[in-house]
């Protein structure tokens, strides 16, 4: 690895895998492939966050690196990608949808020396590290911010794609709030189980309605780039929202409680700072529901939706989470 002169970010739908002269694979350079979750870039989630850390790496570490992003639209077309960037020979592969980890793992055998990085996913191999977030504890959080911030009414979790950590988000979301305010109701919804579920802004938009419609005081919403939509609606239905995966508070403020960030960015750039250093290790990595990569930002945007009384709360509950004390 040389010292690092010149970064080179590229975001390509399709295309050759992107370089520090966008030709050839170079011996010399680093190359970070990143396949996205449905939404892309742009989507105030996960995808960002997970493209500002490679952005981060690029920038800081010293390395002379490549980094660009394959922006699938459906499912098919990421398996694709994967498979493209991994001919390719890039040195890391980050898979920002646990959608393809079947997929991932297979590849992994055919290419051991490619480290493959999975955002939010289950199981490691040898050459595969999965990142993950204890979504139970960390929906418990937000159901206790929702209660906090409205002692009274019902409650709702709106997730885009249903898979095993939107599940688990709900669950621990319902738990939480229950918790708080046990005579509350609690509908959880989803807008489908396919890869392009995040995407179906219409529907998303629709059943944020209806839910508030049906009495809702406040959704926490997953709903990937669908999430801007769920905060217009709650704007123009006078009710509130939880954002999800990044700080989404701005997107509406005074209507948004707070957001479950994950701080993905950060993550992904320790990361890759240990593979290109050499001290990869695969397997799995849970983030500590302690750690200052889980948070509930409190800013401009929503210091008047969460009085000091509701942190106490979140911060108790996260203390009786962290000890392992929440049945």
């Amino acid at each position: 690895m040389s010292t690092i002169t010149k970064v080179i970010f590229v975001s390509f739908a399709a295309a050759a895998l992107i370089g520090c002269g966008r030709g050839a694979r170079d011996a010399e350079c680093f190359d970070v492939a990143v396949v996205m979750d449905a939404g892309g870039l742009g989507d105030k989630g996960k995808n960002d966050m997970v493209w500002r850390g490679c952005q981060r790496f690029a920038e800081e570490s010293g390395v002379a690196a490549r980094v660009g992003s394959y922006e699938p639209v459906t499912e098919a077309e990421g398996r694709a990608y994967l498979r493209e960037a991994s001919d390719g020979g890039a040195d890391v592969i980050i898979v920002a949808a646990p959608i393809w980890e079947d997929y991932v793992h297979g590849l992994a055998r055919e290419y051991p020396r490619i480290v493959y990085v999975v955002v939010d996913g289950e199981r490691g191999a040898s050459n595969v590290k999965s990142l993950s977030f204890p979504a139970a504890d960390a929906g418990y959080l937000m159901g206790v911010a929702a209660a906090a911030a409205v002692p009274a009414g019902n409650y709702a979790f709106l997730g885009g794609r249903k898979d095993a950590s939107t599940e688990k988000l709900a669950g621990g979301y319902r738990k939480g709030i229950m918790s708080e305010n046990p005579s509350s109701a609690v509908a959880v919804v989803y807008a489908g189980d396919d890869f392009a579920a995040p995407v179906a802004r219409g529907r998303v938009r629709a059943l944020a309605g209806e839910l508030f419609d049906d009495g809702a005081a406040v959704i926490f919403a997953a709903a990937g780039v669908a999430n801007a939509d769920v905060a217009a609606v709650a704007k123009e239905r006078d009710k509130l929202l939880i954002g999800y995966e990044s700080n989404q508070n701005y997107l509406e403020p005074g209507y948004v409680i707070t957001s479950l960030n994950i701080r993905w960015d950060n993550v992904v750039f320790e990361e890759l700072r240990k593979t290109a250093s050499g001290d990869f290790k695969g397997g799995e990595r849970e983030i500590s529901i302690a750690s200052e990569h889980i948070s509930y930002p409190i800013d401009d945007n929503n210091r008047s939706l969460i009085p000091a009384e509701a942190v106490r709360k979140i911060e108790a509950a996260r203390q009786r989470l962290a000890a392992g004390t929440v049945e």
